[in-house]
């Protein structure tokens, strides 16, 4: 199958291997309504290809509830997510209130820049993800909820794991497949079709003669080499401005001393790769870590250590003793 060719959308440029093969990627998982991980720097497209995932699967009808993590503040964070009852607390409304995962019910949630969850919210999530069910505020009753649960961050969970940042346990639950968006400066040949795209949009928009905006190949192939440290955000902003002053030369040699003179102040920031992989461990510390993420997540959803055991196809004893080697503090839930 021709995936350049199938890919080639109105609001879509994907040249770069790199991009066809997570876009191909991002088609098979939308069938599958396995937890996704999108990562990347910003302005990359994480958005775009979330919605992507929602649009080409089974669930393109269904409902899709985007959540801002960092949009909406931390002691707020429990009723947004559940809802609450009627006069559940002083000031909820008489009627009560849906929560986000409630609406999500049967679709997909998306949680953006959840790398910008408090430990506290972080745990609230886990426990969604692990019973599968919400409780709102002021309730007693539980309400089960299916949603598939799609994940937007700025950095890298693994080294936010590896920082004690963003909790193991979580990780896992959220990454059952992953995708790094790699920046722009690593898939140049995309740059020029991003520009032209957005040029024509917004000489379209801006009611401006596109033919008059039509950047020569010397100053496209100069622009290619800038870093965009914005990526595609940037280059959106590039394209507006030289619809606005319709000044080609004048545009473009202003963005690109300014484009030089960020590059050299974030030079000792930008590496070959912005997402380094794990920090490099035995296989023996490997393992007992997935362990004590694993046992510590499985006793939290479990009312007491015989049922964690029999979940976890172990022994109470041999629970016992893991938990003491590894130092999982862990109590069931009451």
């Amino acid at each position: 199958m021709d995936y350049k060719q199938e890919f080639q959308q109105e609001d879509l440029v994907l040249h770069a291997p790199s991009m066809i093969q997570i876009y191909q990627k991002a088609k098979m998982l939308a069938n599958k309504h396995a937890s996704v991980l999108i990562y990347g720097e910003t302005g990359v497209g994480k958005n775009h290809l979330a919605k992507y995932i929602q649009q080409s699967g089974t669930l393109a009808q269904a409902p899709f509830v985007p959540i801002h993590c960092n949009a909406i503040p931390s002691e707020l964070f429990a009723s947004e997510l559940f809802g609450y009852s009627p006069n559940a607390f002083t000031g909820a409304a008489a009627k009560g209130k849906t929560g986000l995962l409630e609406a999500a019910n049967h679709g997909t949630v998306l949680f953006d820049e959840i790398d910008e969850l408090s430990s506290e919210n972080q745990t609230l999530l886990l426990h969604f993800l692990q019973n599968k069910t919400i409780t709102p505020l002021g309730s007693l009753k539980s309400r089960t909820i299916n949603a598939r649960v799609i994940c937007i961050s700025g950095r890298d969970l693994r080294k936010m794991v590896n920082e004690g940042s963003f909790r193991l346990d979580l990780y896992y639950r959220i990454c059952v497949a992953n995708i790094c968006i790699p920046p722009l400066r690593e898939r140049r040949e995309e740059i020029p079709d991003f520009i032209n795209y957005y040029i024509r949009k917004y000489a379209a928009e801006y009611n401006c003669n596109h033919e008059n905006l039509i950047i020569p190949t010397d100053k496209m192939e100069a622009l290619s080499q800038l870093d965009w440290l914005g990526n595609i955000r940037e280059i959106i902003n590039f394209a507006q401005q030289i619809c606005l002053t319709e000044d080609i030369a004048q545009t473009i040699d202003t963005y690109t001393q300014r484009q030089n003179s960020l590059s050299q102040k974030n030079m000792g920031l930008i590496n070959e790769s912005s997402y380094p992989p794990l920090t490099i461990k035995t296989l023996k510390d490997a393992v007992q870590d997935f362990e004590r993420g694993y046992i510590t997540a499985i006793i939290s959803e479990s009312e007491n250590l015989h049922i964690a055991a029999k979940r976890l196809g172990i022994s109470f004893s041999t629970l016992c003793r893991k938990k003491s080697e590894l130092g999982i503090k862990q109590k069931c839930q009451h």
